[in-house]
């Protein structure tokens, strides 16, 4: 009896430990299932995060070319501000010679065109300009280039003829007239606007390649001009940075 009673007790003692282990396979188990489940949570949220980083780095490029966009305007007033000064300027000097001539007879209106100054002719063109005459403005730009192709007066007119067409939406046109200021006055201070609308002539033509080359262009020679500034955010929209942006 004692040896069937001692039989009977490691059969039991067989079976707790059994009953031990099976519980701690499945403690391991549900541990383990835990441990999966909160390393597909860490993966989901690490995916938000990395799309919220994405959504926040377009948010400030966009509020960058936002800036950039405003400084141009801001830059476009200020030049048209100085053209009514010089067109108010080119109104009172007429004015007086008109007084002190008065016993003179006046000449007719293509006589006239004929003996204005450069500075009156941009006057004149700049106010058409503002004036959304822009027929007229590149008439008058153009009279300007052609009687005073050394004057430093000139590049600015032959930018403007390009920004006519640009507005116009006539990108293949402004590439001709923006690329007359770069190749005929190299030594501009309009040539950086000048190349960076070149670029923006060939987004708008779908040419990838040219205006990342033009943008590239404006940053690699003229690194400290707001034109740069703007050529590498567009180069940042563009996909991709450019040799002269890093």
């Amino acid at each position: 009896m004692m040896a069937t009673a001692a039989c009977a007790s490691g059969d039991a003692e067989r079976s707790r430990r059994s009953a031990e282990v099976a519980d701690l396979h499945g403690q391991f188990a549900e541990v383990k299932k835990n441990q999966d489940a909160a390393s597909r949570e860490r993966a989901r949220l690490a995916e938000q995060v990395k799309s919220i980083d994405a959504q926040q780095a377009f948010l400030l490029a966009e509020t960058k070319a936002g800036r950039q966009e405003l400084d141009q305007l801001q830059k476009e007033v200020g030049q048209l501000a100085s053209a009514l000064r010089e067109l108010r300027l080119a109104i009172e000097d007429v004015e007086r010679k008109a007084a002190a001539s008065s016993a003179v007879a006046p000449q007719s209106g293509s006589e006239g065109a004929r003996e204005a100054s450069p500075e009156k002719l941009y006057a004149s063109a700049m106010a058409s300009f503002r004036s959304e005459e822009l027929g007229q403005a590149v008439l008058e730009f153009r009279e300007l280039v052609n009687r005073f192709p050394q004057h430093p007066l000139a590049s600015n007119s032959q930018y403007w003829v390009g920004e006519v067409s640009y507005r116009q939406r006539d990108f293949r046109q402004a590439l001709v007239e923006f690329q007359k200021v770069v190749d005929g006055y190299p030594q501009s201070a309009q040539v950086p606007e000048a190349l960076l609308k070149l670029g923006l002539c060939y987004r708008a033509l779908k040419d990838t390649p040219a205006a990342r080359e033009s943008f590239e262009r404006v940053v690699k020679a003229y690194p400290g001009t707001n034109a740069a500034s703007q050529a590498r955010t567009l180069l940042s929209q563009l996909g991709g940075q450019g040799r002269g942006a890093r």
